[in-house]
């Protein structure tokens, strides 16, 4: 309790003013002036009502009017009409005013009241029935992904009025983010809304034209595959999504609060699901106690079923250079080396890209968002076949990691043959990737070393044992085939070795 308040309960609880200095260690006149205080003057107490104050002062004020009445007299539009920050300049430069531009802001727009030029903003209280609108918005967010600190876009989609809610985070804001974060949410709901509601971003909105919006062809496809209709805020009013926009607010704060690490963007959307999840079965709605998980079973029901999933892509016309290469922004992406000056057909989604030639696929990696190159070593087999001492420089050998026992029998080759023969054998039994799992090629490698014959026709001949076995005995190719001792010829290289 203020100090002031208990002497004056104290006083008019029968303690005289002599006890009470005593015991505050307060003159005996300032208790008498404390307890002789009227409610009023007590209230106003510390408080200078009649301070002026030092920045906008009455010249500033007068300058400000001076501005104003010139818009009245010329008779000067709404749409023309001096701004707080032309004011705010102006005066700055004639050195009337010093002060901050949020002051003058408050200013400008309480004596803009004041002569009745505007007015209160007021809102409806909403509500919507559970399954017909979905609201959709994003928000920037700075995370880690493999140790690198990247920009992030939080998409978020919100069930207005009742508190559901879907996150997750993309390395983009582009037309792929936005079709797979739609595949994602209709998924994650069990069902298709009738009505999304937007605000005006340019990847759903072409041209605003009054009240009418003109989409996207993207936009329009969205609509067309998923059979919702869309809906659109006015431009600068955040507060006609306000579920969605208080969501990507909560999910922020919430779910990716400082500089979370993940280990790619995989591992962060899988957390962000299971926050989504615990949030919904442990949640209760503050208006009407009602469990978030009985709320979102019943939605469902409410909702048109789900599609088939759809790969959501953008596409490019690209050509390969001579380095075997297709450039996309700031990435590379490698290819076999027969397409080299071809053109070929490119899709991304958002994290995938894959190249196709007459409709085939030609070549997949993981999209690149940092400046690099993704080299895949079978698309330079074929080449380094015939430029065995390019092997040790090639890049995209430099930055494979290789299994530990394709490593062992590549160190025995050059041992064994040298670098130029070592290599070509290495590269000849990489090229066995192209008819057998990589689990097979490494089983097929284990039994070469162990028998001592490290040749690339050793693995082969491996891979094709080990591809027999595992066919199932309905469906054998039943054919001559010699059965070989490699464990006697082993020793007899040994031999032949000392």
């Amino acid at each position: 309790m203020d100090e002031i308040n208990k002497i004056r309960k104290s006083f008019f609880g029968g303690i005289n003013k002599h006890q009470l200095a005593l015991q505050y260690n307060r003159s005996w006149e300032t208790i008498d002036r404390i307890v002789s205080m009227d409610r009023e003057d007590l209230n106003n107490r510390g408080k200078r009502p009649s301070r002026k104050s030092p920045v906008m002062t009455e010249e500033v004020v007068a300058a400000i009017e001076g501005y104003l009445d010139e818009e009245e007299k010329l008779a000067v539009k709404r749409k023309q009409r001096y701004t707080a920050q032309v004011i705010y300049r102006e005066l700055k430069n004639r050195g009337i005013y010093c002060g901050s531009i949020r002051r003058m802001q408050e200013t400008v727009k309480k004596l803009r009241h004041k002569r009745g030029q505007t007015k209160e903003k007021s809102y409806l209280p909403l509500e919507f029935d559970l399954g017909s609108t979905l609201q959709v918005d994003h928000g920037e967010v700075d995370i880690k992904i493999g140790g690198v600190r990247q920009r992030g876009y939080l998409f978020v989609a919100a069930v207005p009025g009742h508190l559901l809610r879907y996150a997750q985070v993309f390395p983009i804001k582009a037309q792929e983010a936005w079709g797979e974060f739609h595949e994602r949410v209709f998924s994650y709901f069990g069902g298709i809304f009738p009505m999304v509601i937007y605000d005006n971003d340019s990847v759903i909105v072409k041209e605003i034209i009054g009240s009418e919006r003109k989409q996207t062809d993207f936009s329009l496809e969205l609509e067309e595959h998923y059979g919702f209709t869309s809906r659109f805020c006015n431009p600068a009013a955040g507060n006609e999504k306000g579920a969605v926009e208080n969501a990507v607010g909560y999910c922020r704060r919430n779910y990716l609060m400082g500089l979370p690490a993940f280990e790619n963007w995989y591992s962060l959307n899988d957390f962000l699901n299971e926050c989504c999840e615990q949030n919904i079965a442990e949640g209760v709605h503050y208006q009407t106690d009602e469990n978030r998980s009985d709320t979102f079973s019943k939605l469902k029901s409410t909702l048109a079923p789900t599609l088939p999933p759809r790969k959501w892509r953008k596409w490019f016309d690209c050509r390969v250079d001579k380095c075997q290469l297709i450039t996309l922004g700031n990435g590379q992406y490698s290819v076999p080396e027969k397409f080299v000056g071809t053109s070929v057909r490119v899709a991304l989604t958002v994290f995938e890209m894959e190249a196709f030639k007459d409709e085939e696929v030609i070549a997949h990696h993981k999209r690149q968002y940092q400046k690099g190159a993704s080299l895949l070593v079978e698309h330079y087999l074929d080449q380094l076949y015939r430029k065995p001492h390019a092997v040790k420089h090639c890049k995209a050998i430099r930055n494979e990691q290789f299994h530990p026992k394709l490593q062992e029998i590549w160190d025995r080759l050059l041992d064994r043959y040298g670098v130029s023969e070592g290599n070509r054998e290495f590269i000849t039994i990489l090229q066995q990737r192209r008819t057998c799992s990589e689990s097979i090629l490494i089983e097929a490698v284990v039994k070469a070393l162990q028998c001592g014959s490290i040749k690339s026709a050793t693995v082969k001949h491996m891979i094709k044992e080990l591809q027999h076995s595992a066919t199932p005995h309905g469906e054998q190719e039943y054919s001559f085939r010699w059965d070989y001792d490699l464990t006697l010829y082993g020793e007899l290289c040994g031999r032949i070795a000392q």
